[in-house]
């Protein structure tokens, strides 16, 4: 029932291109005496603000008004859009700054209602609620995204949405990924603790698992601000930005005390070079080069539903190469894994007041949970990216490096809202390490640690003082402890500075909420 309707809107929407070629070849007589060109409506204006996403097919794009896919995007909604890039290194402060100047899109992607850069604009009124444009404008959104998403934090805030959310596949949004073919040529079996972890990671720097006779194998790497590295922390249960209520208190974990022997293995990690020491700085970019085009790394963190790109991309520099979905480490209770997230995606979309007509955003964000939308999404545009035979599709599953970045375009990040492509259980099947995807959903959903902080609304003090959260004064003191600059016994006076700086005012504020909604 469903390819019958996609076909028939595919039909019309052909048809509709035809009778509009037909029109402009007849001249300008037949243009000025047809009825139906005098009356016809010119397509809504929609100016949308979203981030990049550091995928190099946008980032790189000369225009990206002018590519194929967002004039396609333009037709098929029939929304002339126009889309204002946010660099994907400096996402939260060009946020800041936009709010700030006050010169807003119509249409604007965040990370939640209560982040930091998002919050005072809500408490402002610089954005508007949107439940009864929802109500009126968005049947699909209202049908298709689940109660619980809309009533989450980065979503509404005291019954009023001001947020439209995607919706993750997963909660748990990253595991390990590692190179099979390094173990099995080193003769070793996926590690489970953080013993073992670290053996394999030694295994990987000694004995060239690359086997080019050079030592230049990085074991572990990840990005600036130690992101994608987060495993062994979570093997002590101390995901840095994550809380735990004990004691009748809700508590960050960046000063419960199991934080400070995962900075001692971060330590030991990164004094024998098992991890990358630029992982403090390292851009998106060049940590995809080491991984991908060098084909040095043997362990990294990233998207269960990329695991097929992965292995795809790691092959153009290691062409032999074989990618493993494997468990995160587990610490000395038994248990571990990266942050246990929401339904909630990490993409809201918000509409400032300054929008004059709304309407026309919610229309264009409900069109994505149509068939047509999803058509495109998947399957790209006929001819370029697939064609069809005897009724079928017959989809050209990118294998060069280029035709895989210009995949993630119409595939995820064009994907504004709606249900994603793993979804779609015969493009899955039929996508080559399709089934390393799946295991990767798999393990994801057995694994990870509670954030008894899920939800929880932008704190006062936290956005007074930012310094207080992850990436401040926390972060500052684990690159000193790391990188062998301060001992991890400067872990105990950090947590006390950290209270006296307005850290007990942030937990008595984090502790009301959680009393107010675990009742």
């Amino acid at each position: 029932m469903r390819k019958k309707m996609t076909l028939l809107a595919l039909s019309a929407v052909l048809a509709a291109g035809t009778l509009a070629g037909c029109s402009s070849s007849g001249g300008s007589q037949t243009q000025a005496t047809s009825p139906a060109a005098k009356t016809e409506e010119k397509p809504a204006k929609v100016k949308v603000g979203i981030g990049t996403e550091g995928l190099q097919y946008i980032e790189g794009s000369p225009n990206i008004n002018e590519d194929k896919y967002t004039k396609k995007l333009r037709e098929l909604s029939k929304t002339d859009v126009t889309l204002e890039l946010i660099p994907h290194s400096q996402f939260d402060q060009k946020l800041t700054l936009l709010f700030a100047g006050g010169e807003l899109p119509d249409l604007l992607q965040t990370h939640g209602i209560n982040r930091p850069e998002v919050a005072p604009a809500v408490d402002t009124g610089v954005l508007i609620p949107l439940n009864e444009l929802i109500d009126k404008y968005g049947p699909n959104l209202k049908k298709n995204i689940p109660k619980e998403a809309w009533d989450f934090a980065s979503v509404s805030k005291g019954g009023k949405i001001y947020g439209i959310p995607n919706v993750n596949p997963t909660p748990n949004g990253n595991v390990m990924m590692v190179r099979k073919d390094w173990l099995d040529k080193l003769g070793m079996k996926p590690p489970k603790t953080v013993d073992e972890y670290i053996e394999m990671l030694k295994a990987f720097k000694e004995k060239d698992p690359n086997g080019n006779g050079k030592q230049d194998e990085i074991p572990f790497s990840g990005r600036e601000k130690l992101a994608f590295t987060e495993a062994f922390f979570g093997a002590y249960d101390v995901m840095p930005a994550d809380w735990k209520f004990e004691n009748g208190q809700l508590i960050p974990n960046m000063i419960r005390p199991n934080m400070k022997e995962a900075l001692g293995v971060y330590r030991k990690l990164y004094e024998q070079k098992l991890l990358d020491n630029e992982v403090f700085v390292q851009k998106p970019k060049d940590w995809d080069a080491k991984i991908k085009a060098q084909g040095v790394v043997g362990l990294w963190i990233h998207g269960p539903r990329l695991a097929d790109k992965w292995a795809a991309e790691v092959k153009t520099g290691s062409p032999t190469s074989q990618l493993e979905i494997i468990p995160a480490p587990v610490g000395p209770d038994g248990k571990g894994g990266l942050s246990i997230g929401s339904t909630v995606g990490g993409n809201v979309w918000v509409i400032p007041k300054t929008t004059k007509n709304p309407e026309n955003a919610i229309k264009l964000l409900d069109w994505f949970y149509s068939d047509e939308a999803q058509k495109f999404l998947t399957y790209g545009l006929e001819g370029d990216d697939y064609t069809v035979e005897g009724g079928k599709i017959k989809y050209k599953y990118p294998q060069k490096q280029d035709d895989i970045y210009r995949e993630e375009m119409h595939l995820t990040w064009l994907r504004m809202v709606g249900p994603s492509h793993l979804s779609d259980a015969e493009f899955m099947k039929n996508r080559p390490s399709g089934d390393l995807v799946m295991k990767a959903i798999d393990v994801a959903s057995k694994e990870g640690r509670k954030n008894d902080g899920l939800g929880m609304p932008a704190l006062p003090t936290l956005q007074a003082r930012p310094e207080l959260a992850r990436d401040g004064l926390w972060l500052e003191l684990a690159a000193k402890i790391v990188t062998g600059k301060e001992s991890p016994d400067a872990f105990d006076k950090f947590v006390e500075d950290w209270k006296k700086r307005g850290g007990d005012q942030v937990i008595k504020e984090a502790t009301d909420w959680y009393k107010s909604t675990h009742k």
